[in-house]
């Protein structure tokens, strides 16, 4: 044992132990540097998706013929209301105020409603006044008349104004239940029948003619001499042509029918023209003209330049 453990073995021990741990080196040495070569070297791997192919689009067994497939199925018609007797049939009147105060134009061409009230269209009519036939838009109608003390005087009699009266309830009554209408009387002030324009019937006819006879210039004087000026009260003194027509205009109608008997006092007929050229701008309306009992240069001139007709009632 003790040449065992001597000093020769041991260096051998030592000997073997030292070219053990060399050969370890060298060989984690030798592998570290083969990997690391190895991880230099090594080409990146680079993965590309399969391209995307669209599926064959199937052709259709058939095609629709929308054209003859229109023509095939009729649209559908609503159930006809049948009326034994039109006569008797009585519509309510719907109560809208239709006079709006905008450059819109109802129911004519060019102009509508955005966002508001439906349209109305025109309906487009002649209507026989005074043994004259105006053709017009019968939608809005307005009736322009002069209540002026002059209506009862010289030629015209006493009872001059309640004629005008009698023949606007005829033309009224020959368009029953057709159209709508509004009035105006006229003297030096302007008054309004209604706020809107009424329907024809024969209600709203009654109403208008009571309206009228109301403002008689013969009721108003009583037994006073119907030929002095100073007999009449304020209300049936001067004619204010030129106020009527700017007063009409505001009322957006589709037609107007202006009847006097004699020229304006308010303001020339230069001015009144040009007025209501400027008010044409808007909305081009006609204007028929009804001269009552005297020609008048100034009724024909209005009419003529504004697209409408004159007639001189004599």
């Amino acid at each position: 044992m003790k040449e065992f453990f001597g000093k020769k073995s041991r260096k051998a021990l030592t000997i073997v132990f030292m070219a053990s741990l060399g050969l370890h080196l060298i060989g984690i040495l030798i592998f570290g540097t083969i990997k690391f070569v190895s991880e230099i070297m090594r080409e990146e791997t680079i993965f590309q998706a399969a391209p995307i192919e669209s599926p064959p689009q199937m052709q259709p067994e058939y095609t629709v013929n929308l054209q003859q497939l229109n023509k095939s199925t009729p649209p559908p018609q609503p159930q006809a209301i049948v009326v034994n007797n039109p006569s008797e049939l009585d519509i309510p009147a719907l109560e809208i105020d239709l006079n709006i105060e905008t450059s819109a134009v109802i129911g004519r061409p060019g102009g509508s409603f955005s966002g508001g009230i439906g349209e109305l269209r025109e309906m487009s009519m002649n209507v026989n006044f005074f043994g004259s036939s105006f053709s017009g838009d019968a939608s809005r109608m307005l009736f322009a008349i002069d209540m002026s003390g002059s209506m009862i005087q010289g030629i015209r009699g006493i009872d001059g104004y309640r004629k005008v009266v009698d023949e606007l309830v005829k033309t009224l009554e020959k368009i029953d239940n057709h159209g709508r209408f509004n009035i105006m009387a006229f003297s030096g002030d302007v008054e309004i029948f209604s706020t809107s324009f009424a329907p024809v019937s024969r209600s709203s006819i009654e109403e208008a003619r009571t309206w009228l006879l109301e403002r008689d210039p013969a009721k108003a004087i009583g037994n006073k001499d119907p030929n002095s000026s100073r007999s009449f009260p304020r209300r049936h003194q001067g004619t204010s042509s030129g106020l009527a027509l700017e007063e009409a205009f505001k009322k957006r109608p589709g037609v107007i029918f202006f009847l006097s008997d004699g020229e304006p006092t308010d303001k020339n007929p230069q001015q009144i023209y040009q007025i209501v050229e400027e008010l044409q701008e808007l909305n081009k309306i006609p204007i028929n003209t009804i001269s009552y009992k005297m020609a008048s240069t100034f009724m024909k001139t209005l009419a003529e330049k504004n697209n409408g007709k004159y007639t001189h009632v004599r």
